[in-house]
């Protein structure tokens, strides 16, 4: 058996360098500088589904920036520090506005394989 192992730490470490915006996992800190990536795990099981959120000052930055992220997990998932990790969409992204802060965000499920899940 292998042990569970959390995939956000690995996912963000991957995006970082690939990406100048900050990058966080789980929930946004309150006042961020936009636009930023959020990567959550949004359940799954036998794998994970990611939830990738983007926040950004308008909606068309927030879908490109999450389209972006988006297409680089999906080329990129073999660079994962996870056994067998490979990623594609679940959902299309969506525009949205947070309820909270007023601002525009972007959000789209991925599944996400690898034996840790």
């Amino acid at each position: 058996m292998i042990d569970y192992v959390d995939p956000i730490p690995p996912v963000i470490q991957m995006l970082k360098p690939l990406f100048t915006q900050r990058i966080y996992g789980n929930l946004f800190p309150p006042n961020i500088a936009m636009p930023a990536i959020l990567i959550r795990n949004a359940g799954g099981n036998g794998y994970t589904r990611l939830q990738i959120l983007v926040r950004a000052n308008s909606d068309i930055d927030a879908m490109q920036l999450l389209i972006d992220v988006m297409n680089t997990l999906e080329r990129n998932a073999s660079s994962i520090q996870l056994r067998g990790a490979w990623i594609e969409k679940e959902s299309n992204p969506l525009p949205d506005r947070d309820e909270v802060t007023g601002k525009y965000e972007a959000w789209a499920y991925m599944r996400m394989e690898h034996l840790e899940a």
